[in-house]
């Protein structure tokens, strides 16, 4: 501990020479009061050094303290919770023996280090250290999610190992062998699971398009795998709701068969239509639960157009354009605004990519779009002319004084309930890269419903990045930046694939090119939900002025097969209504939602599907390689399961893993000290009993 002040110190001296002289001034100047002289010595002294504390504080002293903090090392552990370790012929021993070797390696390091456990499947749970209960019951496998989290949560933190307990199965998300290749402590891998080939007939993966214009025939391939099952035969059945729609027979050979099984499936109604894939059940097998799945197909009824027109080239637009193109739905036409001939009416939504521009004011053309109601995505820009764009009525107005851009990086929106994203999405969210918005002030009409806002130089603002806007009849989105393609490459290099980026892009597109529901009481939600998702409702309700309110009451009943029946209510939100059903057993559902607004009432009807995910049975041969590549190249250790409980010894063998002393240094002005005030009261109360015992005043 040290003292510090804001003026030299050697100005203490006049504090001194302040209190001597007070004092001195005070017990001399008259002798009324024939105090002795041992006494008055003593008052003097006491009034004096009070006196010299007080003026003391003048220089505003401080006191600089600097504590010794010890961080003891964090063991995390990544445990495997999804149903791929349990399905396996040891079943029986990861659903009793295992848990409970597990718990005991878990407590053993928790009384020597910080433990977090995090149950590793569909997502990262963490789990309590003295109860960790693994039911194996998640539908997919993270297994690279984890390091990225450790990076953000643990950055400041003395993290001493990984330790983690999985088949090295993944089958989302990216190779973990890369990201743990980012890391800097020792990874420690328990291989649980068989890396050797087991007896088993199952359906590997489907390939189809999940949307099929109607009366067209849509293609499936359904890849069938088997292993030591040499010269068996199976059949293959698929069936729909009126019956068997194909079948085949397979002649299994070698002990190591595949063979991809096509054939075409009719879609002549439109809506979700389900279909089951079953294989025959043969004796031997491993699990027969991977012979049998079921996939969906959404028959529509027409394409719809979207054209994508430009001011001038940009990476953005062939960002924008490749992930609509994964979509069966959309008929894209992309060209200049002066290559753009075409009727704009004939356009479910016109992308306009930093138009209207200086260069090209496209008065025309907008003129068009907002005549024919047709919805439109405006992507602002250096080269947008922000004049002639708040004349447009989107929703949006931007006040620019100078020419300059902003980094803005997305901030979402928890309350924007227009659509919904996968947990992949929601994840990557807040994290993407900044877009290039023009520097200026802001304003979205009431009306608007912001999806991001923009976050300048760490300070998240009101600012819409991203919003949309339903006036009129027609529908309008603005993205106040470009540099889309960013987050295009920032999703591969993260997850190795774009899959999230482009369902940001799908889901805005079919908001904006759905066709208006003008009733005043409107329910959206997807049409296939996966079983590991949640089913999620949003619902708006307009009164005669077409203003959005949330007064009365939405009530949603649900019917799955037989006599199940769910009841719940929508919570709401802003001026709008949402409900979260959570995750809801495989099958086809019907709703009906109920509201009253005065003395109308409306009711609202539909259907969905959630839809079975077999990724986890599809394959149960073990990755151990992978395992053993992650602790070599992280420092760490390879074990077998049945060397468990050599892993608390390796950790504390490990002279790397130890607790990393920090010291901290804290300024506390000297006139916060409570010790400090008080003993300038004690002086001063000593004295004062002394000069009243004296008969002084």
């Amino acid at each position: 501990m040290s003292l510090l002040t804001q003026y030299p110190l050697w100005l203490a001296v006049f504090a001194v020479l302040l209190g001597v002289g007070y004092a001195l001034f005070l017990y001399y100047r008259n002798d009324n009061v024939a105090f002795e002289k041992r006494s008055r010595i003593i008052m003097a002294s006491l009034r004096g050094i009070a006196m010299a504390l007080l003026a003391f504080l003048l220089l505003a002293p401080m006191l600089k303290m600097i504590r010794k903090q010890t961080d003891k090392p964090v063991i995390i552990f990544s445990i495997d919770n999804s149903e791929s370790i349990a399905a396996g012929k040891d079943a029986v021993w990861y659903t009793s023996d295992y848990p409970k070797q597990l718990q005991k390696v878990v407590s053993e390091l928790a009384k020597q280090y910080d433990v977090d456990a995090y149950l590793v499947g569909d997502e990262n749970q963490l789990v309590d250290n003295e109860k960790v209960n693994v039911n194996f019951s998640d539908k997919s496998t993270n297994l690279s999610a984890l390091f990225d989290d450790i990076s953000l949560l643990y950055a400041n933190r003395n993290v001493g190992a990984v330790v983690m307990l999985t088949d090295g199965i993944y089958n989302i998300g990216s190779n973990p062998y890369y990201a743990a290749q980012k890391t800097d402590f020792p990874v420690y891998t328990v291989a649980l699971g068989s890396d050797e080939q087991a007896t088993d007939l199952f359906i590997a993966d489907i390939v189809h398009n999940k949307e099929v214009l109607k009366g067209n025939r849509a293609p499936v391939e359904v890849k069938v795998q088997a292993g030591k099952l040499a010269g068996k035969t199976a059949k293959i059945t698929v069936s729909d709701d009126k019956g068997e729609v194909f079948s085949k027979t397979l002649q299994i050979s070698g002990n190591q068969y595949f063979e991809t099984v096509s054939f075409l499936v009719d879609a002549q109604q439109t809506g979700v239509k389900k279909f089951k894939v079953d294989l025959d059940e043969l004796e031997g097998e491993i699990t027969h639960k991977n012979n049998h799945t079921q996939f969906f197909i959404r028959v529509i009824e027409s394409k719809d157009k979207i054209a994508i027109v430009y001011d001038a080239p940009h990476p953005d637009i062939a960002a924008i354009r490749s992930a609509l193109e994964l979509s069966e739905s959309y008929d894209i036409t992309v060209a200049s605004v002066d290559e753009f001939k075409e009727n704009p009416s004939a356009f479910g939504l016109i992308v306009l990519h930093q138009l209207p521009s200086k260069k090209h004011p496209a008065s025309s053309l907008l003129s068009q779009i907002r005549q024919g109601g047709v919805s439109a995505l405006y992507v602002i820009g250096t080269q947008t002319d922000l004049n002639a764009f708040n004349g447009l009525n989107t929703g949006l107005q931007v006040t620019q004084n100078k020419s300059m851009t902003n980094n803005a990086t997305p901030a979402y929106n928890s309350n924007f309930m227009l659509f919904s994203f996968s947990e992949e999405a929601q994840q990557l969210l807040p994290t993407l890269p900044p877009l290039q918005s023009p520097f200026g002030t802001y304003k979205a009409a009431v009306s608007a419903n912001t999806f991001m806002t923009q976050r300048i130089s760490g300070v998240e603002t009101k600012y819409p990045l991203i919003m949309f806007n339903d006036a009129n009849g027609a529908k309008t989105g603005v993205i106040s930046g470009t540099g889309l393609w960013s987050w295009k490459v920032y999703d591969y290099v993260n997850t190795q694939n774009h899959d999230a980026f482009n369902e940001i892009v799908d889901k805005m597109a079919q908001y904006l090119v759905a066709k208006n529901d003008k009733s005043p009481f409107r329910v959206r939600h997807n049409a296939v939900f996966a079983e590991n998702a949640p089913v999620e409702f949003s619902a708006e309700l307009y009164n005669e002025s077409h203003e959005l309110v949330n007064t009365p009451d939405v009530k949603l009943t649900i019917k799955g097969s037989g006599d199940t029946t769910y009841d719940a209510q929508f919570s709401k939100q802003n001026n709008a209504y949402y409900l979260n059903m959570g995750e809801l057993p495989v099958g086809t559902y019907t709703w009906t939602a109920k509201t009253q607004l005065g003395t109308k009432s409306y009711e609202k009807s539909g259907s969905f599907s959630v839809q079975e995910i077999f990724v986890e049975t599809a394959n149960l041969v073990a990755n151990h390689d992978l395992l053993k590549s992650i602790a070599q190249t992280s420092g760490g250790k390879y074990f077998d399961r049945s060397e468990l409980e050599n892993v608390v010894k390796e950790i504390k063998a490990n002279d790397n893993i130890k607790p990393v002393a920090s010291y901290q240094k804290k300024y506390s002005m000297l006139l916060n000290s409570p010790w400090y005030l008080a003993a300038i009261v004690l002086l001063l109360g000593i004295e004062w009993f002394l000069r009243k015992w004296h008969g002084g005043f």
